[in-house]
């Protein structure tokens, strides 16, 4: 007699309103970790004196101590005013995918023209990977001046409890950082056309500032709205066309919750839509029998070259190895030449998959 299976449920996903909170939270933390003081000093200065430690090797000159105060303010400031946007799964392996990644060089351009905000945050709920650093779970952005006067600072967030983990023994015992799950790792600054980092980013888990740059130009490239804003009803308050804009409360941290119960304030989150091609739900359903997967009647079939692709060499123990704290070491695989969509259908020739340049 044959042995019943126990299947363990698949349960369902985070769903929009719990990652818009998530992604709201975040930004309130990180708006207090530079911008409340604990003891006189906020926590961004202690981050910001170990950065300046593992380049110079020496403790921040008076000049440098006053640099960093008004750069807690200021990074403060915006975290308070950003616009927040929750990225979709797959948008954490297309941006590794990106040509701004993969290529030598990346082309600028105007930045007030391609930025969708002046000050924003992006928060990824499948993290970033990129080689053996740190998981990327949201980048930030703060712009200052306009034209030739331009400023763009930027920064990556990861895991508070991984920062620690590669720093020198005695850099590590000193540091303060907070108690929050998500803490900036690397800070870039680019004026002047010129960019430059703030520590030693190896020593942080963080990529590097062209590398960051890299990653902030790639998540404004494919977030872009796929028609022209020109459309709406009204800008100012819509989101763009393939954005969900959901309101959800303000996060308070215990430390700034009134003891007289007030209403809290809202805020505006953008969740980006998965695009149809990269969506699983969208490309395929159940068939009448509910034995398989069949492809939607208005599906064609589109010819994928031969191209590089980062895969993890450990994809069914992925999800586990990074909720333990663990990094999967992604592994660069050929990808044949193949045939995507359903059998008998005609090739789309409007769709086209980019060709990744081998690289050593």
């Amino acid at each position: 007699m044959a042995k019943a299976i126990a299947r363990t449920p698949t349960l369902p996903g985070p769903t929009k309103a719990a990652r818009a909170s998530a992604a709201e939270r975040m930004r309130s933390q990180l708006a207090d970790f530079w911008g409340k003081p604990i003891l006189g000093l906020p926590h961004g200065m202690d981050l910001l004196w170990t950065m300046y430690i593992t380049v110079t090797a020496n403790d921040p000159t008076p000049d440098a101590v006053a640099f960093y105060r008004a750069l807690c303010q200021k990074n403060a400031a915006a975290y308070r005013s950003s616009d927040v946007w929750v990225a979709p799964d797959s948008m954490s392996t297309r941006i590794t995918e990106h040509p701004f990644l993969t290529n030598a060089s990346v082309v600028i351009g105007n930045l007030e023209d391609v930025a969708p905000a002046r000050d924003g945050l992006v928060y990824f709920p499948n993290p970033i990977q990129l080689f053996d650093l740190h998981p990327i779970h949201g980048i930030a952005w703060h712009m200052d001046g306009t034209g030739d006067g331009l400023e763009l600072d930027i920064e990556t967030i990861t895991a508070t409890r991984l920062i620690p983990s590669r720093l020198p023994p005695m850099l590590a015992a000193t540091t303060k950082l907070t108690s929050t799950p998500f803490c900036p790792n690397g800070l870039a600054h680019l004026a002047d056309r010129v960019l430059a980092g703030s520590s030693n980013f190896e020593l942080f888990g963080a990529p590097g500032p062209s590398t960051t740059l890299a990653l902030l130009l790639a998540f404004w490239e494919l977030r872009r709205p796929t028609t022209p804003l020109d459309t709406l009803d009204d800008q100012s308050t819509s989101a763009a066309p393939d954005e969900d804009l959901l309101t959800v409360p303000q996060y308070r941290t215990s430390s700034n919750k009134s003891k007289r119960k007030q209403r809290p304030r809202k805020r505006e989150i953008r969740i980006i839509q998965e695009p149809r091609h990269n969506s699983a739900s969208t490309d395929v359903e159940p068939d009448s029998t509910g034995t398989g997967p069949k492809w939607r009647e208005d599906t064609l079939r589109w010819e994928v070259s031969a191209q590089w692709q980062n895969r993890c060499p450990n994809p069914h123990q992925h999800r586990a190895i990074v909720e333990a704290g663990g990094v999967c070491k992604p592994v660069r695989v050929r990808v044949k030449d193949h045939t995507n969509g359903p059998k008998g259908r005609p090739v789309d020739p409007r769709r086209a998959v980019r060709i990744v340049p081998e690289r050593p």
